[in-house]
């Protein structure tokens, strides 16, 4: 059984990570589309490499907290 502190943490948490995951997303995309081109550098593949890891962590959270309504994301 879940703490209601734990469940409240992870929610805070998983709104922590949404926001960094739609932020690294969008530098994802303005490093590798730049005057209408694709291309793809060293600086946006670590920006990739962080945002996998950003998602990996989300999909955690929603494994271990499967009553907190993650829908609205």
């Amino acid at each position: 059984m879940l703490d209601e502190s734990d469940v409240g943490q992870a929610r805070v948490f998983y709104d922590l990570l949404n926001n960094e995951a739609a932020a690294l997303a969008t530098t994802v995309q303005a490093l590798t589309i730049r005057r209408g081109e694709f291309r793809s550098t060293a600086e946006a593949q670590l920006y990739r490499r962080e945002l996998n890891e950003v998602c990996r962590c989300l999909d955690q959270l929603r494994n271990r907290f499967p009553q907190l309504d993650f829908s609205a994301d």
